[in-house]
């Protein structure tokens, strides 16, 4: 335990970046925690053909434990799917993040939308089961993933959108973390608001979805809630 307190102390005071290990050390005695991941790249197809998809949205979150404005996104990346149906998500960190750790699970949560299909929304099952461990790879890296095409009412459609708009994890966003990862939720509000024309106008109502959205948008462009 002495030698892990001086490498710890070690580190602190040098101010080199911390292998794993170390980083442990750092996070569970000194409140340090630092958190990367590898990256990772999936492939995504029409359930019905096989075919490969293009201009999938993917949005990738790390959501974090803590308290309120500092849980939620840890990290968020996005990607477009080309005509060979493929997302790549590049490597990130080490950066410093909540001593209550990553969510197990969410590390990341990956949603899929595409107009037209069903919203996929993917936990990151054989991922780490450490929420303070520093690498939280994606257990899904290299497979295939199906999207289902949407054959439902209107009302169903706003659901999915809605879905699409604001995935369902755990964990708020603050306002900061809103500003810093704008053009990841900027790029996957535009998308679902593109899909406006297709739902009842009542959806459109002061304090309906599109409203909300339309608010949101406003925001991520620089033009305040």
């Amino acid at each position: 335990m002495r030698r892990a307190i001086g490498i710890g102390l070690l580190m602190l005071a040098s101010g080199l970046t911390p292998q794993p290990a170390e980083a442990d050390i750092l996070c569970k005695w000194f409140g340090r925690c630092l958190y990367e991941s590898p990256g990772f790249r999936i492939a995504v197809v029409d359930r019905e053909t096989g075919q490969p998809l293009a201009d999938v949205h993917a949005l990738a979150e790390w959501v974090q434990y803590g308290y309120d404005g500092t849980d939620g996104p840890l990290m968020v990346q996005d990607a477009v799917s080309g005509p060979d149906g493929l997302l790549v998500f590049p490597p990130w960190g080490p950066i410093r993040g909540s001593t209550a750790g990553l969510a197990v699970g969410y590390d990341p949560f990956v949603s899929l939308f595409k107009a037209g299909y069903k919203v996929s929304d993917t936990n990151n099952r054989g991922g780490s089961l450490d929420q303070r461990a520093r690498v939280h790879g994606f257990g899904g890296d290299g497979q295939i993933y199906f999207l289902e095409s949407f054959r439902g009412t209107p009302e169903e459609w706003v659901e999915q959108l809605r879905r699409a708009a604001y995935p369902n994890r755990p964990g708020g966003t603050s306002e900061q973390q809103a500003r810093q990862f704008r053009d990841q939720y900027l790029s996957r509000m535009r998308g679902v608001w593109s899909e406006r024309g297709k739902v009842p106008q009542q959806h459109q109502k002061e304090g309906q979805l599109f409203w909300h959205i339309e608010r949101d948008i406003r925001f991520y462009e620089g033009d305040g809630r």
